[in-house]
């Protein structure tokens, strides 16, 4: 790790100024956990292969060289072209491990060490690397080496079932990645502790996280109930009426955040719906999830007689959480959005400017 020096004139190092990782990830696990990093400061290589490269490069690719995919999860990186199949290849990686942090993949189990670039290789140049690895399954177990993407660590991890509603309804697929995102934070997370224990303790070591793993991680208030209770729970993707989505009178679809039954009497009072506090099926918290079908009607029906907007402005004045059903345009405009400046841009030589999603991460020093 390089040496960051605060009191320089200029902007403050990121939290993770000096560190340097040398990126040999691929699609978008791995690549967005890299980027997450980046984001924080790192100094990130990406290494490809010198034919084709990444294939994320082309998925999506426009005729003016624009590729959301490639760009969201491989900006402010550096970029280097090297054949690891052949001693010259790897050589070049040798030469560059004494002054690297980190070393990353999302290879099947075993090729690092095909490669000659596995821990145990890389620490004999730099006893302090850390190696971290972002597979679909682990090293171990009957699917190890098989392949694995998204879409099936949503389905083997059990997301799919439970997105779609139940064992009795049909899976569901969360579009954009949602298994790779999650994948990534957590591969991201494991190798911020390595860092961290690398510095508070001297050690370099291996960090392994999965897909499948990931998935798990996500699910472990569902997962957690339904190993303690060996039942999962149905009822359609609307399960708590209090706590889903909604059309108004324009059409738009606003959002609920009721958790807590305490807000069950202000709600009612708000949507000058005083009948469903008396209501008998809606008076207890089980009832109205008992009674989901009934109340969600019920709502539809309120809710249809006035435009969102005004809605919102209604629960809001009540305190109630709730909010607006954004697509990308109108989360683009959002006023928080804006706020916090979760979109930033960059420019590009060859691109102009490139609108992106920043880190959501905001550090008050670094």
């Amino acid at each position: 790790m390089q040496d960051a020096n605060p009191s320089q004139e200029g902007p403050m190092p990121g939290a993770l100024d000096g560190v340097r990782i040398l990126d040999f990830t691929r699609y978008q696990q791995g690549p967005f956990a890299t980027v997450l990093l980046s984001d924080l400061g790192a100094d990130v290589i990406k290494v490809e292969e010198p034919t084709q490269g990444d294939l994320g490069r082309s998925l999506g690719l426009q005729p003016d060289g624009w590729c959301a995919y490639f760009q969201a999860l491989n900006r402010n990186k550096r970029s280097l072209t090297v054949d690891t199949r052949t001693e010259a290849g790897r050589d070049i990686v040798y030469r560059l491990i004494p002054e690297t942090d980190v070393v990353t993949d999302n290879f099947r189990p075993g090729t690092m060490k095909r490669f000659g670039l596995d821990h145990e290789s890389l620490a004999a140049i730099n006893p302090r690397i850390i190696t971290a690895s972002a597979s679909g399954f682990g090293p171990k177990g009957p699917f190890a080496h098989e392949p694995s993407f998204d879409s099936i660590g949503q389905a083997m991890g059990g997301h799919m079932v439970a997105q779609g509603g139940g064992p009795d309804a049909e899976p569901a697929v969360v579009i954009g990645g949602m298994a790779d995102q999650v994948g990534a934070m957590i591969f991201a997370l494991g190798i911020c502790a390595a860092i961290a224990a690398r510095e508070l303790q001297g050690v370099g070591q291996h960090v392994d996280t999965s897909l499948l793993g990931s998935q798990l991680a996500l699910q472990g208030l569902g997962l957690t109930g339904f190993l303690r209770q060996g039942e999962q729970r149905s009822g359609g993707t609307r399960w708590n009426p209090l706590f889903t989505y909604y059309p108004c009178a324009d059409g738009l679809y606003l959002s609920l955040g009721l958790l807590d039954p305490k807000w069950w009497p202000a709600f009612c009072e708000t949507l000058e719906r005083d009948d469903l506090i008396v209501d008998e099926r809606f008076a207890q918290p089980a009832g109205r999830i008992g009674n989901r079908e009934a109340l969600i009607e019920e709502l539809n029906l309120t809710f249809a007689r006035k435009p969102r907007d005004e809605w919102l402005t209604l629960l809001k004045a009540a305190n109630l959480p709730c909010g607006p059903v954004n697509d990308y345009a109108a989360v683009a405009k959002e006023p928080q959005v804006i706020a916090k400046d979760f979109i930033n841009s960059l420019q590009y030589s060859y691109l102009c400017e490139v609108v992106f999603v920043g880190s959501p991460i905001d550090m008050s020093v670094t």
